[in-house]
């Protein structure tokens, strides 16, 4: 079963090579504070940090997004995302992207507590409207928590540096070609998924309500960066279906 938010980046690497390796997974949301003591006793782990996407299998979890990618590549099918002679690149190219998205998540939990009606669409939709108000208190909670769970900041023009120096690293070394290897690899998803922190991609791929899409949005990046979201745009296209959780 892969746990996992939806929504998030992070999760996206994890389904995405999932999804390449025609592996076959349960899905289950994660709901952040509520669903913690849950995945906490699945993992054995009272102590320590748990987060998404984590992989449990019949023999064990995968922890992060590299890891259930690695293991993907190990036990699925399709054309290797990790080929041995770009390993050390990949793995590269793998920090830059940790490191964009750890400061694009600074400006995205402040933007939770900023943007009208984000709250709201963060709550399970099968929860009448009428009760969403009296709940924004638990979001609260929950925005709180990612901050301390995460060492969250709220120096928004240090992330912006971060994203901005990242992505000018992405651009140069891509000029104008699709790939940053020879073919798609592992390097490609998880220097893509960083532009999700500027320019949300397509529904189709990753459905946002329209507040939480403006939480994302970095129209400031976006524009700077235009290339590198069309960029990203065709490889969604070329190599990547709409992600199902199969049973």
């Amino acid at each position: 079963m892969l746990v996992a938010e939806s929504f998030a980046p992070w999760s996206e690497k994890a389904r995405w090579a999932l999804d390449h390796h025609h592996w076959r997974y349960d899905y289950r949301e994660y709901v952040p504070l509520i669903d913690e003591p849950w995945l906490r006793w699945q993992l054995g782990d009272l102590t320590g940090r748990v987060s998404t996407p984590t992989l449990l299998t019949d023999t064990g979890h995968e922890r992060d997004s590299l890891a259930i990618a690695l293991y993907a590549e190990r036990r699925g099918a399709g054309t290797p995302l990790f080929p041995a002679a770009h390993a050390d690149a990949i793995a590269e190219w793998d920090a830059r992207s940790e490191a964009a998205l750890s400061a694009g998540r600074v400006r995205v939990v402040t933007r939770l507590g900023e943007v009208p009606g984000a709250r709201d669409e963060m709550l399970p939709a099968a929860i009448p409207a009428f009760l969403k108000p009296a709940l924004g208190v638990a979001t609260d909670a929950t925005v709180a928590f990612l901050r301390w769970k995460y060492g969250v900041g709220s120096d928004l023009a240090a992330s912006d540096r971060t994203l901005r120096e990242v992505l000018g690293e992405l651009q140069g070394a891509l000029a104008g070609r699709d790939h940053l290897l020879e073919g798609f690899t592992y390097a490609d998803i998880t220097m893509a998924v960083v532009l999700q922190m500027i320019a949300p991609v397509s529904d189709a791929y990753i459905h946002l309500g329209p507040a939480v899409r403006a939480v994302w949005t970095n129209e400031a990046l976006a524009a700077e960066f235009a290339d590198l979201v069309a960029w990203r745009d065709r490889l969604y296209a070329a190599h990547r279906r709409p992600p199902v959780a199969t049973p």
